[in-house]
């Protein structure tokens, strides 16, 4: 990367997390906010951007198209799906900072509907699950059951504490095999009482 575009990236960088502390925090965001704790001219924020609300839009559009490129790999394509979640696990820590708020607290809005649509339109494709089957019934079903795997899967890749290994498991488990028994053969964890059966 040459002089000039790493100095690019430098100065964007401190727009957006200038960007992301007045967010966080839930402060009024505006240019002169920005480039005071950026330490930017003010030209300098137009020249990258037109308004504030663009620098979010760009981050969107950046996490977005991470994940994208992170399901559609070519481990994906070879069904290495382990790999797959290693890939995703990475990409989220990497991006932990805006991912948790956006996605997991639900304050990107619209993209967090987007995003777990996205992953789970590519779930339900790798495991074979239909759920648009035309039956009312049944699509809510399959639509319940996708909903809960993928806020599963987030939780786990935003987790700093479950190994890699676990995520992978825990996925792969509750598919194959339902969640008791994986809890209990495969990760040790027990319930303590048994389920009475309706």
């Amino acid at each position: 990367m040459g002089q000039y575009k790493e100095a690019r990236e430098r100065t964007k960088a401190k727009i957006e997390d200038a960007y992301w502390d007045l967010m966080i925090n839930n402060e009024r965001i505006t240019v002169k906010k920005i480039i005071e704790k950026a330490g930017i001219h003010k030209s300098t924020f137009y020249y990258y951007y037109e308004w504030v609300d663009d620098v979010l839009v760009e981050i969107k559009a950046r996490m977005m198209n991470l994940l994208v490129s992170t399901v559609e790999s070519k481990h994906r394509d070879k069904g290495d799906f382990q790999h797959v979640m290693i890939e995703m696990r990475k990409m989220f820590q990497e991006n932990r900072k805006y991912l948790v708020p956006l996605v997991l607290e639900q304050r990107g809005g619209e993209f967090a509907v987007n995003y777990r649509e996205y992953i789970k339109e590519h779930f339900a494709e790798d495991i074979g699950l239909d759920y648009k089957t035309g039956n009312d019934v049944k699509n809510d079903v399959a639509n319940c059951v996708l909903a809960g795997l993928v806020e599963i899967m987030l939780y786990e890749l935003s987790s700093e504490i479950i190994p890699d290994e676990f995520t992978y498991k825990i996925g792969d488990g509750i598919i194959n095999k339902g969640v008791a028994l994986t809890l209990n053969e495969d990760l040790n964890i027990k319930f303590g009482r048994e389920m009475e059966s309706f």
